[in-house]
C-alpha cells in the first residue's frame, strides 16, 4: 500500500465516530408512564425507577401517571420516554391506528423488555345472578342473552377490555355492545372499582385483571358467593391469538369457589420506549433491571412471580427492539 493510501485510510478511521461505551455510572434522565396514579402498577414503576437511580446515582428517573393505552401515545409523541404497562393489545392497536388511537403510531415506539407474562383476566359472576339466569358458561351467556350489570374497565385500558373480554365475547358469538341491547349496563373502572361494585350489589359480572390467588378477590368471595365463567380452552385461545396472548387454565382451588380448572386469557406486560429516547438511556435502564434481578422481584406482585433476566428479551408481538435494548441483549447473548 502506497503512502497516500495509508494516509487516506488513517483519515477515514479518524472520521468514523467511536462506538459509545455505556458501561459507566453516569446518570440518565427519563420519565416512565403507563401506570395509574395508585395501585400495583404505580408501585411497580416506582420500584423499577428506584433500582435505576441507585444503579446510576444522580439520575432523574420519574413517574408520570397515565393508563396503559395513554402511555403508548405519550411515548410515541415524545411526552414521556418509557411506558411500563403495554401488552400485545396496545402494540397492535397503536401500530394500526385503531381505537382508542386516532392514527397509526408504527415506528414511533419500540420494544424494551418483557416485565412479566402472568397477567390473568378474571371472568367472575355472582352465584345469585348465575343461578337466576341459568348461567354456567360463555355458551350459556351467548344463548340466553341475560340482562347483566357488567363491571369492566374503560376502553382506554385496552388490554383488560378490547384485548381480553371483548375478544372472548366475539369468539363466543356476541359483542360488548350486545350487553346494553340485552337490557344490561356497565360499571366502568379499574378492578378495585369493579370488585367493590360486586360487593355492593351494583354489578353481577366482573371482567378484569388480577393476580391469581388475589387476596381482594378472596375477600369479595367471602362476602358474596362467586363463580368463574366456564368455557372451552380452544375458543379462549382463538380470542387470545388476536393480540399474541395465550389461553391458560386457572387451577382448581385457586379461589375457594373453584371446584375445577377454568380457562382464561393469560397476558404478557412489557416496557416500551419512544423512538426519540437515546440508546444510552434505554441500555442503562435495561442493564439496571437485568443486573438486579432479585431486587426487581422484591418489588412484588407479578414481578415477584414472573420477572427474570432470562425472559427480558422475550418479544411475543415481534415488535422491533429499541437499539439500546438490542445492544444489551446482543452483548449478553439473549438475542442473536
Amino acid at each position: 500500500m502506497d503512502f497516500a493510501r495509508v494516509l487516506a485510510a488513517a483519515a477515514l478511521l479518524v472520521a468514523l465516530p467511536a462506538a459509545a461505551d455505556f458501561n459507566d455510572k453516569k446518570p440518565i434522565n427519563a420519565t416512565v408512564t403507563g401506570a395509574t396514579p395508585s395501585g400495583y402498577p404505580r408501585t411497580m414503576v416506582e420500584g423499577m425507577n428506584a433500582v435505576v437511580r441507585d444503579t446510576y446515582p444522580g439520575s432523574a428517573v420519574s413517574f408520570k401517571p397515565n393508563s396503559p393505552g395513554g402511555g403508548v401515545l405519550e411515548i410515541a409523541e415524545g411526552r414521556a420516554d418509557f411506558t411500563a404497562t403495554a401488552t400485545g393489545t396496545e402494540v397492535k392497536l397503536a401500530n394500526e391506528g385503531v381505537s382508542p388511537y386516532s392514527k397509526p403510531l408504527k415506528g414511533k415506539f419500540s420494544y424494551v423488555m418483557q416485565l412479566y407474562d402472568n397477567q390473568f383476566i378474571h371472568f367472575l359472576m355472582t352465584k345469585e345472578w348465575a343461578d337466576a339466569n341459568g348461567i354456567k358458561s360463555w355458551a350459556d351467556i351467548a344463548k340466553k342473552k341475560p340482562k347483566m350489570r357488567l363491571a369492566i374497565n374503560r376502553p382506554d385500558n385496552p388490554q383488560t377490555t378490547i384485548g381480553g373480554p371483548y375478544e372472548v365475547m366475539k369468539a363466543h358469538g356476541f359483542a360488548i355492545g350486545d350487553i346494553e341491547k340485552w337490557g344490561g349496563s356497565f360499571v366502568l373502572g379499574n378492578s378495585s372499582i369493579g370488585l367493590d361494585a360486586i360487593v355492593d350489589g351494583k354489578a353481577d359480572v366482573f371482567m378484569n385483571a388480577r393476580n391469581l390467588g388475589d387476596a381482594l378477590v378472596k375477600d369479595v368471595a367471602s362476602k358474596r358467593a362467586l363463580l368463574w365463567i366456564d368455557g372451552d380452552r380452544a375458543t379462549v385461545q382463538k380470542a387470545s391469538d388476536t393480540f399474541n396472548f395465550k389461553a391458560d387454565m386457572v387451577p382448581k382451588g385457586t379461589y375457594p369457589f373453584m371446584d375445577k380448572d377454568y380457562p382464561t386469557v393469560r397476558m404478557w406486560v412489557s416496557l416500551l420506549a419512544g423512538s426519540h429516547v437515546p440508546d444510552e438511556v434505554v441500555y442503562k435502564y435495561v442493564k439496571a433491571m437485568a443486573e438486579n434481578e432479585a431486587r426487581v422481584q422484591e418489588i412484588g406482585g407479578s414481578l415477584k412471580t414472573s420477572f427474570t433476566t432470562a425472559k427480558m428479551a422475550v418479544n411475543p408481538a415481534n415488535l422491533a427492539y429499541h437499539p439500546g435494548a438490542l445492544r444489551y441483549y446482543k452483548e449478553k447473548g439473549l438475542v442473536k
